[in-house]
Parts: structure tokens; C-alpha cells; sequence
């Protein structure tokens, strides 16, 4: 079943270079059976990016032959980043991020009904994408913005690194780029 679950990490709108690492934490995540709540995302970004409650989206899907079997998006909440993560750069701010306890009863049922699809037979892809959709800025962001990311599958596991430092904004066209710029005010 696992197997059939494309772990993405969209950073933006576009996507990081995956680790291998990365891949065997995806591989032993199992997005159907693994709590929301026991998932942790950890993402490093410039010191002048602000990421808040709801600025990161976790997002499980199926999708079958003629479209969307299942979808559900729900905001993520940063929590502190007590535990150290292997491979952060001194020069980035990190954010920790899991599910809210008032979106984990959406996202769990959005894997109950994928789990009962699959017990049917209904074929299809299936996804697990993390995405940042905003945030407020400290100070100008200049002309790049390099993120890593790190998936925790499990409270008591390690965050291991899933995607490499890379600038996300290079991935954009020049009007998505612009629109994401836009969209990023000042913290209050």
C-alpha cells in the first residue's frame, strides 16, 4: 500500500531535491496508518522569513483514473523546535511544523476513507505533500530563497533530512515568483 504513496515535498511550487535519506524516511512513513499528529515536518528557510499557523499545508490525496478520489488540505501549526536537526545551517531560521489537533480528525478521515477505497479496489495514485504557501518578512528577502526540509514519520524517530538546500524561487516562473513576493507582508 505504501508503495502506491508518492511522498512530495513542494516548497512553494516548486520541488526540493530529494535526499536519499529523505526517500527512506518517505518509505517508512505510512500515510495511512501514521497519525497526523505523529508527523512532523521541519523546514529551514532565511532568518528574515516568518513562518506562522497555517503558512504550511499538508495535503493527502488519491486521485484515480478520472480525477480526485479523495483531497484534504489542512493548515499546519509551527510549534517550538526543541530538538536539534541534523544539517541546519547556522545562517537559517528553522520551523517545525505538525497538525493542529482540531484538523487531525479532517486529515485521519480523509485516510479512512482512502484506506476503505483501497480495501474496495479502487485503484489510483496517492500523495503526501507538504507545502509553503506564505509567511511575513523580517527584513527584504533577497534575490534567493533557499529552503531544506526534514520529515520526523514518528514522535520518538529522528527528523532525517528529505530535501537538500536549494532556492525554490529559481523553480518559479517569472509571474508565479513575482505573485509569492507579493504576497509576503511585513510581520506585524
Amino acid at each position: 500500500m505504501r508503495a502506491l504513496f508518492l511522498l512530495a515535498t513542494h516548497l512553494l511550487t516548486g520541488c526540493s531535491a530529494v535526499t536519499l535519506a529523505g526517500i527512506d524516511a518517505a518509505a517508512r512513513l505510512d500515510p495511512l496508518g501514521t497519525p497526523p499528529d505523529a508527523i512532523s515536518v521541519a523546514v529551514a528557510v532565511p532568518p528574515q522569513l516568518q513562518l506562522r499557523d497555517g503558512d504550511a499545508v499538508l495535503r493527502i490525496a488519491l486521485a484515480g483514473p478520472d480525477g480526485p478520489l479523495v483531497s484534504e488540505t489542512v493548515p499546519l501549526r509551527i510549534v517550538p523546535a526543541t530538538d536539534a536537526v541534523a544539517g541546519t545551517s547556522p545562517a537559517d531560521r528553522l520551523f517545525v511544523a505538525r497538525v493542529g489537533p482540531a484538523e487531525a480528525a479532517r486529515f485521519a478521515g480523509a485516510q479512512a476513507e482512502i484506506r476503505r477505497l483501497r480495501a474496495a479496489d479502487q485503484g489510483g495514485r496517492g500523495s503526501l505533500t507538504v507545502a509553503v504557501r506564505g509567511g511575513c518578512l523580517t527584513a527584504p528577502l533577497g534575490d534567493t530563497l533557499p529552503v531544506t526540509t526534514w520529515l520526523r514519520p514518528a514522535p520518538d524517530a529522528d527528523f532525517v533530512q528529505l530535501s537538500r538546500r536549494s532556492d525554490v524561487l529559481a523553480r518559479l516562473d517569472p509571474d508565479a515568483r513575482d505573485a509569492f513576493r507579493a504576497a509576503l507582508s511585513p510581520c506585524p
